[in-house]
């Protein structure tokens, strides 16, 4: 495996060496942390029938953010966080990562991760100039997208094929991580302490939101109406209207605050980035 080590260092001033790809990390994996720590809140809000304007997206976070002392300064410094993130992804896509397999299949993860981590940055940097407003919710684009898709050949079942592989990794999630503990190789702790604890239950509530966002894909696919695709604020609001809607909420809201936890952790306790 190659490490990052000497790849991605430049010298510092004092004439030691400074490893920036490690740095990049854990200042990003802190601006993951809060961001989904954010949703996480804002899905607790839906749970339990907040009035609350803000979406459990990370479209509310940029307006919940922004509605607090400084918000438009801490928009900049989410922004930079999760271009940090960005660029370590891209630099792990290149040269592997020094504590996690690098084979061709992660690397190509890390590369959707890249972009991911890079519209993500784009989106509060663009808040921030906003003043915390953002121009269309992750509902709409969602619809919009489905709307787009369906005017491709056999567009409907793409639909249905993304919902499908967006079940399927949330599937994978509970049962490499919640189950197989896979993501303490990169932690400095024992696996039995609280933090890989908060991990599992992080990684397996979580993916209970990936399963509502892949469900209603493949309903709107079949059904052809692309207005049931959904983001994932419209994921939790519809799911809320069925009897067993709090407690599956309040369970997706857990699992979005114990992650955002985790990664604040994994920041300060990773092997090495």
């Amino acid at each position: 495996m190659t490490t990052l080590a000497g790849k991605a260092t430049s010298r510092s001033t004092g004439g030691g060496d400074v490893d920036w790809s490690d740095r990049l990390a854990r200042f990003g994996l802190v601006g993951k942390g809060v961001l989904h720590a954010v949703i996480g809140l804002l899905a607790l809000e839906v749970a339990l029938g907040s009035s609350s304007s803000e979406e459990a997206s990370s479209a509310g976070a940029v307006q919940w953010i922004a509605d607090r002392p400084v918000g438009v300064a801490a928009l900049w410094v989410m922004a930079a966080s999760l271009l940090a993130l960005a660029a370590w992804r891209a630099i792990t896509t290149v040269h592997g990562d020094p504590v996690e397999d690098d084979d061709g299949w992660y690397r190509g993860v890390w590369a959707a991760k890249a972009l991911a981590y890079g519209a993500l940055a784009v989106t509060f940097a663009a808040g921030a100039l906003a003043g915390g407003r953002t121009s269309t919710s992750e509902d709409e684009r969602a619809s919009e997208t489905a709307t787009t898709v369906f005017d491709w050949p056999l567009g409907e079942w793409l639909v249905v094929a993304a919902g499908l592989g967006v079940v399927g990794v949330a599937i994978y999630l509970v049962a490499a991580h919640t189950v197989g503990r896979q993501f303490a190789r990169r932690l400095r702790c024992d696996e039995g302490s609280s933090v890989v604890t908060l991990g599992r239950v992080g990684y397996g509530l979580r993916s209970v939101a990936y399963v509502l966002l892949g469900g209603f894909l493949v309903e709107a696919g079949l059904s052809g109406e692309e207005q049931r695709a959904e983001g994932l604020s419209g994921a939790l609001d519809r799911a809320s209207d069925a009897a067993w809607g709090t407690a599956l909420l309040l369970g997706v809201a857990v699992g979005f605050l114990a992650y955002g936890l985790y990664c604040v952790f994994e920041a300060k306790l990773r092997r090495s980035a």
